[in-house]
């Protein structure tokens, strides 16, 4: 896979253009993004309160379990009778950490995690997205590429990989990594992301006609927001999607209206700073951060981004 990545990235690299950037934009007017007016008005009735991941364990009880367990130190883990159960507390209270917001407490209980089962790639992968919402990105970086020399393949991995490229403005790497995870993975709608990362990596990297990978689509959400990049959707019709988040006929897990939002703040905002309006794509990452929908990928880039807007 290494072989293939290195060959793929170098060939993107020779064609790449620079995107040139503004650095001002006109004061919008009511109607002109009505994705962000959607935004500020759901703002005024959102509960304020940090949003938990579903499922997510309870934090008193992770620790409760942890301290019951009498988990040894992690330099004395790898060889302790019962080390995968000790890693699997140590991931729990990490996920409960991670839901609360302590980005840096969760990649703690994901490095003891680690110590107990050295092997496992997912518990690096998971370090690696803690760290990358902590903002520590030399630290995710290197937890993912620990990750990926034990499962080269592993979707995810390659997934989070192109993430911290994205964010790194490494353009080629990004659209290699987002191609594979666009084709490789099994989920149709999980690969639709993939394709969303896919198709805004060429952009922002000044690829003029930027593609998709050809695959059979998945349905529902986040379809729309495909049809938008490929312009057969306008950002007023995106709203109405949108909105269907909270239909009670909606059964597709963790895509509320808020759901629904927090991302297509993020993707049409990129689209937007691809099109060389930076300022806008500020605005709808601020609006994408105030949702606080923390357990998505999507939270995470628009803060790497605003960071990188504010320099």
């Amino acid at each position: 896979m290494k072989t293939v990545l290195t060959a793929i990235v170098a060939s993107l690299a020779a064609c790449l253009l620079a995107l040139p950037v503004a650095v001002t934009a006109a004061e919008p007017e009511p109607g002109d993004h009505p994705l962000l007016d959607l935004a500020r008005e759901l703002q005024k009735k959102r509960d304020p309160d940090l949003r938990v991941a579903p499922g997510v364990p309870q934090l008193r009880q992770a620790e409760h379990s942890l301290a019951q367990a009498k988990a040894p130190a992690d330099a004395d883990c790898p060889g302790a009778i019962g080390a995968s159960r000790f890693a699997d507390l140590h991931i729990d209270l990490a996920l409960a950490r991670a839901g609360q917001g302590d980005f840096n407490g969760a990649a703690s209980a994901y490095r003891s995690a680690h110590a107990c089962r050295p092997r496992d790639a997912l518990i690096l992968s998971s370090l690696s997205g803690t760290l990358f919402d902590a903002r520590d990105y030399v630290g995710a970086r290197d937890a993912i590429e620990a990750a990926l020399a034990i499962d080269p393949r592993a979707v995810n991995a390659n997934r989070l990989a192109g993430q911290i490229d994205f964010i790194e403005e490494r353009w080629a790497s990004a659209i290699a990594r987002f191609r594979y995870v666009a084709s490789s993975d099994p989920d149709r709608q999980q690969a639709s992301y993939g394709q969303l990362m896919y198709w805004l990596s060429q952009a922002r990297g000044g690829v003029a006609n930027p593609e998709l990978v050809e695959r059979k689509p998945g349905e529902g959400w986040p379809q729309p927001l495909l049809l938008y990049m490929q312009g057969q959707y306008t950002e007023a019709e995106l709203t109405e999607p949108v909105l269907q988040g909270d239909d009670e006929d909606n059964a597709q897990p963790q895509s509320s209206t808020d759901e629904r939002l927090c991302e297509a703040l993020f993707y049409v905002g990129e689209a937007y700073w691809a099109r060389g309006v930076p300022v806008v794509a500020r605005d709808y990452f601020a609006a994408l951060v105030n949702i606080k929908v923390i357990y998505f990928l999507e939270h995470g880039l628009a803060l790497a981004e605003i960071a990188k807007l504010r320099k």
